[in-house]
């Protein structure tokens, strides 16, 4: 006996020809929404209002403007032309002029003067922030990324509104704004998880509605009775379920962020993620204030604004005195809005072994600098080795990246991601000159050295006059360079809440002489700049600081943080190498010997000229400049931007993929052993039913056929897919191989057609 399907037990009587059906209610004809609607609303609402509380509520930047108009607007205007008769080509352009212009106004809110005049300002922030994208530059502006987040923020709403009225699909409505809500909240760690709960709550709700409002609009297309009231029974039975759902997640452990699948999704997510990361340049004030990590030493170090001393352990180390500076990475090339390595590195183009020196011991001597070295153990993962001075060997293989020259090291990257605990030992070399010898120390500075006096043109000049006037009368580039650090450690204390420098202003010149106070980045970057200025070779450093504060009691062991970033000059010395500086108050001043050095030197050695102490080649090949930088920005580690555009671009291909499979899966499903007749058949109704012409229960094959040929009259003989169907399933007759031929070739006129019909816009 066969059984009645949900159709047939809901299907009442059919009325008679003369009887009219009920009419309407009255207020019917003002309502915008019906109920039905009005409760999809009520739940869309409270989903996507969860996703910009949680991204409104974070404040990633002071000229971020309330999210929820535009969001709400967004919402509310995809609603209205999903509800519209208009073609789908035509409302999405409508709705992109219609939403540019509310991006405009919602980004530039709090900019100055009339509407005319901040359109304008918008149009040339955004140039000149186009022009660092496109030409390798560092943008510290905060405009882009607004509007950025404005304007994904009411394509999102409008997305998720369309596509739930218009297409009664409940996951291209959410995916977008749980990918949006995933990546803030993973960058605010202290957020509370409240709008994510709400949120997979919604959804829970939206994906169970969405599949009945589905089946009740084909079943009042196919004029099939149903229970007024169906969908409630159905919400109020995913109600408890989805409490279940999130009850049960809550109470789920979460793991860190490493382990074999972690690594896994890295390496998986490695060719979308790379070439996103570089966008942190231009995006470089975003994160500053979230805490976390203050410098990512890769290609670039933007000069950025407010800044948190804080967070995580970074490593422990066992110096062997403290005070002590441990590089990272040196910069060379200036712009106006931060430092980058030029095209002048190199890399080497195989592992650097283990234990093999960059420098002779004799020629650490020659140079007046003394040996020291330092054990690190990373407190997380790492893609950089940290060194005291100039590196000499380490104990894991690492590649070296080097400036102008093979003697120039600039950073040492390990061979592959350093992981958690992973020791190793590095020993290096700092300068022990003494003042006296500095002094004389001369300008016979190698050829080299010149990128290292790179300044762009747009430098003020205020800056050079002041330089100028800071060393007037001096004769030598160490008092010059010590007047300078003493002038920045006297009048610029240190403050990390400061706003980065106005769009289209040197960040040095608006350190000196409009903040007048700023960190460590701003106080190095200055005294580099000034002193080149002067035709001194400088460059800046970054790396973490080890305090006496640091050490664990009763152990030779510090401990680094977030909290011990640094940055400082490096100056370079003929004969005698790169020489650290400090100019930023916090810490203190380097000491140097005034003429006790000697004892550092054989005898015979101390007499010779500083002109003929040059470094020997350490005769480690390398390869051209630009696979250096090229890597290094690979390597900098996630940025916010970085991860929201790849989040944005894995949202895609997830959504790509998921459609390519559920189609898959909705195509071949149960055609598995059914002879060539039943399959052409199944296929042409899951086909036709997408093209919005179902079958009805009450059809049989042959009526089907006839209403399918009102649909699509271009396919000749399309009555012999219902014959050959029935001949098949209820005569258990086999087709001939001419009856085949004759059904794949009416099978492929209609497949042609019902294609052509999905593809059709409106």
């Amino acid at each position: 006996m066969r059984q009645a399907t949900w159709e047939e037990f809901f299907k009442g009587p059919e009325l008679p020809q003369e009887q009219a059906p009920q009419k309407p209610p009255w207020w019917q004809k003002f309502a915008v929404f019906s109920w039905e609607e009005l409760v999809t609303f009520v739940i869309v609402f409270i989903v996507f209002m969860a996703v910009v509380q949680s991204i409104d509520s974070a404040n990633w930047v002071d000229e971020m403007p309330s999210l929820y108009p535009i969001a709400l607007f967004g919402l509310v205007l995809g609603i209205v032309l999903a509800k519209t008769p208009l073609n789908e080509l035509i409302a999405h352009t409508l709705a992109l002029l219609t939403g540019a212009a509310a991006v405009v106004i919602g980004s530039t809110g709090d900019l100055q003067g009339s509407l005319e005049v901040r359109v304008r300002e918008l149009y040339d922030r955004m140039d000149l922030w186009f022009t660092a994208l496109t030409t390798g530059g560092i943008s510290n502006d905060n405009l882009p990324f607004v509007v950025m987040v404005v304007a994904l923020t009411y394509l999102t709403a409008y997305v998720s509104a369309w596509s739930l009225f218009r297409w009664y699909n409940a996951w291209i409505g959410l995916i977008p704004g749980g990918l949006a809500l995933l990546t803030n909240i993973s960058y605010l760690p202290g957020q509370s998880s409240g709008a994510l709960m709400v949120f997979l709550f919604g959804s829970i709700l939206l994906v169970s509605r969405m599949h009945v409002l589905r089946r009740e609009r084909d079943w009042r297309r196919s004029g099939t009775r149903y229970p007024d009231l169906i969908s409630l029974h159905v919400l109020n039975v995913t109600v408890w379920v989805a409490l279940a759902l999130i009850l049960f997640a809550w109470v789920l452990p979460v793991g860190s962020g490493g382990g074999l699948l972690y690594d896994v999704w890295q390496k998986a997510t490695a060719p979308i993620a790379g070439p996103f990361q570089e966008m942190g340049r231009v995006f470089a004030s975003i994160d500053s204030k979230k805490g976390g990590t203050v410098h990512r030493f890769g290609s670039t170090l933007p000069l950025q604004g407010e800044i948190t001393l804080g967070g995580g352990q970074v490593a422990e180390v066992v110096p062997p005195e403290a005070p002590l500076f441990l590089r990272a990475q040196t910069y060379d090339q200036y712009t106006s809005q931060g430092w980058k390595i030029s095209g002048s590195s190199t890399i080497t183009s195989t592992s650097w072994p283990a234990l093999r020196a960059l420098q002779s011991p004799e020629e650490a001597r020659r140079q007046f600098r003394r040996p020291i070295s330092v054990q690190i153990t990373p407190s997380r993962r790492q893609n950089v080795i940290l060194s005291a001075g100039q590196p000499l060997s380490v104990s894991v293989d690492s590649r070296v990246v080097y400036g102008a020259d093979q003697s120039d090291v600039t950073s040492i990257r390990p061979s592959g991601t350093l992981n958690r605990g992973v020791e190793y030992r590095v020993e290096g070399t700092i300068s022990s000159a003494s003042q006296t010898r500095l002094r004389q120390a001369g300008t016979s500075y190698p050829a080299w050295i010149a990128p290292y006096l790179q300044l762009p043109d747009s430098l003020p000049r205020n800056v050079v006059n002041q330089a100028l006037d800071l060393t007037r009368g001096m004769d030598n580039a160490y008092d010059k360079a010590t007047a300078i650090e003493q002038f920045l450690r006297t009048n610029f204390p240190v403050d990390t809440k400061i706003q980065p420098a106005p769009p289209n202003r040197d960040s040095v010149a608006y350190f000196l002489f409009d903040a007048r106070r700023g960190y460590f980045d701003y106080h190095a970057s200055a005294m580099v700049v000034m002193l080149r200025s002067l035709g001194i070779p400088a460059r800046i450093a970054v790396g973490y600081v080890v305090r006496p504060a640091d050490r664990l009691p009763d152990t030779s062991t510090y401990i680094l943080s977030e909290a011990n970033a640094f940055a400082w000059p490096e100056v370079y010395f003929p004969g005698l190498g790169w020489v650290e500086f400090n100019p930023t108050p916090s810490e203190p001043r380097i000491v140097r010997p005034g003429t006790d050095d000697s004892d550092l030197l054989p005898g015979e050695l101390d007499e010779l000229p500083v002109d003929e102490l040059v470094p020997e080649d350490p005769g480690i090949p390398i390869e051209p400049a630009t696979p250096a930088v090229e890597q290094l920005a690979t390597d900098e580690g996630s940025t916010l931007i970085g991860n929201i555009l790849m989040a944005l671009a894995l949202g895609v291909l997830a959504l790509t993929v998921a459609g390519l499979l559920g189609f898959q899966f909705a195509w071949r499903r149960g055609l598995g052993g059914l002879d060539f007749a039943s399959q052409t058949w199944e296929k042409t109704l899951r086909l036709a039913s997408w093209a919005r012409i179902p079958a009805y229960p009450q059809e049989t094959p042959r009526e089907y056929t006839a209403r399918l040929r009102h649909h699509l009259p271009e396919v000749d003989d399309i009555g012999f897919l219902g014959d050959a169907y029935v001949r098949a399933r209820y005569g258990a007759k086999s087709l001939s191989e001419q009856e085949k031929e004759r059904l794949d070739s009416v099978w492929k006129a209609v497949r042609k057609n019902l294609l052509n019909r999905l593809m059709r816009w409106g």
